[in-house]
């Protein structure tokens, strides 16, 4: 169910402000919301602080991305023998870690020993860059040397002197072409292709013609700082790469070895993420020159906790609780048994309930339950998918709010298991084969499973019709809910009695056409209500299509039947694939057995894993889609309680009055 909300204002001191914000925060179900701005108050300018925050914030991401970069490379230098680094274990299925509250707040203190990580870090990030500097210098001294390969003299002699002018670089071999003032010189070309080295030696007052030859070749003289031997300067810039290299390898090891502060960024990252929503939540305060007022929303359950804390926090404060009113951009808040709370999660992926709208998410609990197992509808399959989920769920203890899709999957197996067991299903192998009592076979009798996928759609799509008369009973819409939704009913109905009724008594179509004619004019009635004049007739007539609509609805949910024989075929054809490797292995029954059991693990396993994927999209979309349509709007905003925030930890009330009860039994 949606919890009804409660509209929090409260007075305070500015002094209190950052303490009340703490208070908040504690309570884990308040969200700050902007209070109204009356005559002579103002909303304090927070912009320098959360701009401060947010720069903190950028940084730790910074931080979590070069780790991560680093890490990687390390692992990839670290196969090619390069470096020695060995990537930390991390504990498997380690449960979220939890903090008190005053634990958490106190995280203040290791700013200074995060400013210092974010320092080493982006020392190591600018070291990295000058070594990709660098290493492009050496890649293009490399590129430009090139040509001159071939040249086996020192570069360096090819300078001017005194009486001469000598000089060594290249042309395009294209342009290079001989004429009278080659006459002139002594020149010699190497090499060929894109570019050919030439160099040229000639008397002083030859200069100017041999100068302007070469200008029109467009000729690039060797660098200056070349005057060693080709193989002498390619080695010496060589010797620079792989100092370079294994510089930027000896970095990129102390950015992976970083790794060890990643508990330390997490936690800052959540800190500053909460702090940064306090901030934000004062900045929508309407404040005077000593006081201020805060607007914050509380569910109603939660309401006498939230006040029993304020009441005992010793702050000068007044505050009162009023339901919302018109107008007021209310959030969303379910709250629902353990069993209806993963739900939540598809609930949410397709759009938030309205305030004060129907929750739908105790209405699709069973439909997709039933579904997600008649998908994938097999004994093992259903096994493993709630062992893995369970032991996920035991060793990682979610908290409250987290989880939620690994539960719903933890469901979805216990239904698997029994939609297998119904079906006969143990990994692809029929129960009759094995001599164990099962329902039908949905591939030996595929008709049967196909009518108990359309009844099963039947059944959701009249509980839709049956919710949304609930709903507009609930909104003072009598007339539509009943035209509206009744109708299908009597439809149904005169459909199964007019077609089927014959076999069971000879006067049992004459009732369904009787149910059919009601049912239209309840359906054509259903587009009168709420109409006037000629749109009256339009809307009523246009009811009829409708049908079109229901019918085509019903339909989709074949997609039950077909994924539920998808996941049959597969897992059989892969049992086959495996018996007739191991039959062709006669002289060697061992190994043909190795082969197969390796061919069930993998198959199974990819089976299990595409059929659980697609059993949760199309079980979510016949909820989105046929089932949701018939009365779910949706458009709602989730309730997101200052210290939602946090990603990585998890604040532990029940730890924190713990600890607190255990100082004062000391005491």
């Amino acid at each position: 169910m949606l919890a009804e909300m409660r509209k929090l204002i409260l007075v305070g001191s500015r002094s209190e402000t950052q303490a009340t914000m703490d208070l908040l925060h504690k309570s884990g179900c308040t969200e700050i919301s902007a209070a109204a701005q009356e005559e002579g108050t103002f909303r304090p300018d927070v912009s320098a602080r959360a701009d401060e925050l947010a720069l903190k914030l950028a940084d730790i991401e910074f931080a979590f991305e070069f780790i991560a970069s680093c890490t990687r490379e390390a692992a990839e230098l670290s196969k090619k023998k390069i470096i020695e680094y060995k990537k930390a274990k991390k504990e498997l299925l380690a449960p979220q870690p939890t903090l008190t509250f005053e634990e958490f707040t106190s995280c203040a203190d290791k700013s200074g020993e995060l400013d210092g990580v974010i320092g080493k870090l982006k020392e190591l990030s600018s070291a990295l860059a000058e070594c990709a500097s660098e290493k492009l210098r050496c890649e293009n001294a490399l590129a430009a040397l090139a040509p001159y390969g071939e040249v086996e003299e020192p570069l360096g002699i090819f300078r001017p002197t005194a009486s001469t002018y000598a000089a060594i670089g290249t042309v395009a071999s294209s342009e290079f072409a001989e004429g009278g003032w080659s006459e002139k010189c002594i020149w010699r070309t190497w090499g060929g292709g894109s570019q050919t080295a030439v160099a040229v030696v000639c008397l002083k007052e030859d200069e100017e013609l041999v100068r302007g030859a070469l200008s029109d070749m467009e000729f690039s003289p060797c660098p200056a700082e070349y005057t060693r031997t080709y193989a002498e300067e390619k080695a010496d810039i060589d010797k620079k790469a792989e100092e370079i290299a294994s510089r930027r390898a000896r970095t990129v090891l102390k950015g992976a070895e970083a790794e060890e502060n990643m508990p330390l960024l997490k936690l800052m990252r959540d800190y500053y993420s909460v702090e940064r929503a306090k901030v934000v939540g004062s900045g929508m305060t309407a404040c005077t020159a000593t006081s201020y007022v805060l607007q914050a929303w509380v569910p109603l359950p939660y309401a006498e906790q939230v006040d029993k804390l304020l009441e005992g926090s010793g702050e000068s404060l007044s505050y009162y609780f009023c339901e919302p009113e018109e107008g007021d951009d209310v959030p969303t808040c379910a709250v629902n048994n353990p069993l209806v709370t993963p739900y939540e999660t598809v609930t949410n992926m397709f759009s938030a309930p309205k305030y004060r709208e129907l929750d739908p998410n105790p209405h699709i609990t069973a439909f997709f339950f039933l579904f997600f197992g008649m998908m994938l509808a097999d004994v093992g399959y259903g096994i493993l998918l709630s062992l893995f989920t369970g032991i996920y769920l035991i060793k990682v203890r979610p908290p409250r709010g987290r989880g939620n899709m690994i539960k719903l999957l933890c469901m979805g197996g216990i239904s698997t298991i029994i939609w297998g067991f119904l079906f006969g299903s143990y990994f692809g192998m029929s129960a009759g084969d094995l001599g164990i009592w099962y329902w039908f076979n949905p591939i030996d009798d595929p008709i049967t499973m196909l009518f108990l996928s359309l009844g099963a759609g039947l059944v959701q799509l009249l509980y839709g019709y049956f919710v949304n008369m609930v709903s507009l009973f609930m909104q003072k819409k009598p007339f539509e809910a009943i035209f509206g939704n009744t109708c299908w009913y009597f439809l149904v109905l005169g459909v199964a009695a007019a077609f089927f009724g014959s076999s069971l008594a000879s006067w049992l179509p004459y009732v369904g056409y009787a149910f059919l004619g009601i049912g239209l004019l309840f359906l054509v009635l259903s587009g009168v209500v709420g109409n006037k004049g000629i749109k009256r007739l339009g809307s009523g007539l246009g009811k009829l299509y409708g049908i079109v609509n229901f019918f085509s609805d019903l339909m989709s949910y074949t997609r039950i039947f077909g994924l539920g024989l998808a996941s049959a075929v597969i897992g059989m054809v892969f049992n086959q694939i495996g018996i007739v490797i191991k039959d062709m292995i006669p002289s060697a029954p061992a190994l043909g057995w190795i082969i197969a059991c390796v061919i069930f693990i993998i198959g199974h396993t990819f089976n299990l894993g595409i059929n659980t994927l697609g059993s949760y999209v199309h079980d979510s979309r016949l909820q989105f889609v046929e089932f949701f349509g018939k009365f779910y709007e949706g458009g709602g905003r989730l309730f997101a309680p200052l210290g939602s925030e946090m990603k990585y930890y998890y604040v532990d009330e029940k730890k924190y009055e713990a600890k607190n009860s255990r100082k004062k039994d000391k005491a």
